[in-house]
Parts: C-alpha cells; structure tokens; sequence
C-alpha cells in the first residue's frame, strides 16, 4: 500500500490496466470451457430455463395489471377531495390592503391648496403683495431683468 502511494498518476494508471488486462485474459481462456460446459445441458435443461424466464415476465405483467385499477381509484378519490376542498372553501377575494404613497398624497395636498389660492387667512397678504409687485417702477424692474456686462 505504501509503494501505491509513492506512484505517479501515470504509473497508476498503467498498473490499473495491467492489472486488468490480466483479468480479462483469465475470462477469455476460460470462455471456452464454459462454452462447453453449456453445451452439454440437455434440451430439458434449456426448456425449464425458458419457462422459468416466462413466468417471471407474466407475473410482472399481472403485476402491473392489478395496480392500473387502484391508481385509478386513488387518482378518483384525490380529485373528489381536491374538488370538496375548493367548493368549501368562501369565495370572496378578501381585500388587499392599499398601499398609500405619502409623496403621492403630499403632491394632491399642494395641488387642491394651490386651485383655491391659498388659506383665506393669508388672502389679506396676497393682496399686498400683488399691490406692491403693480407699484414697482417700470425702469426699476427692467434692471433687474437686463444681466449686467462685464468689460475688460
């Protein structure tokens, strides 16, 4: 075992098919001999190797005939069982519970504030500031319009 564990996988390898062929070669000078050996046995012998070959096959064949009709029955009863199962069960879809978006629901809030103009505490201010915004100067806002050039 020692001297195993030493050999490359080449070496192993070539061991493994010595060893083999050896056997094989064992088989194939013995072959014969059992070639004669079967050659001996009386046709009685062959006839009873026949049927013992084909009763082995019919009672598979009966076999395989007697669980046709249990299967079937047990595919039936499992179909009535599904089906009482689904019948009994309620038929109403319960509800999903609705998922709200706060972004979603802060953007209608802005909108239904900005379509009626504002709180009507605040109307007073507005005003002003529409007042003030009339009174600016023409000359004043254009100004602040007109970006400033840079000379160099």
């Amino acid at each position: 075992m020692e001297i195993i564990r030493h050999l490359s996988k080449e070496e192993l390898a070539d061991l493994v098919i010595q060893s083999d062929e050896r056997s094989l070669r064992e088989t194939f000078e013995a072959l014969p001999t059992w070639g004669r050996a079967a050659a001996e046995r009386n046709e009685e012998f062959w006839q009873n190797q026949r049927s013992a070959v084909w009763s082995r096959i019919s009672s598979a064949e009966h076999r395989s005939s007697r669980r046709l009709p249990i299967l079937a029955w047990a595919l039936a009863v499992a179909t009535i069982a599904a089906s009482g199962w689904l019948l009994s069960r309620p038929s109403v879809v319960q509800p999903q519970q609705v998922r709200v978006d706060p972004d979603h629901e802060l953007l209608m809030e802005v909108e239904r504030v900005v379509q009626i103009d504002g709180p009507v505490a605040l109307e007073p201010a507005a005003l002003l500031a529409e007042e003030m915004v009339q009174e600016l100067p023409a000359k004043h806002s254009q100004n602040h319009k007109k970006e400033p050039s840079h000379e160099n």
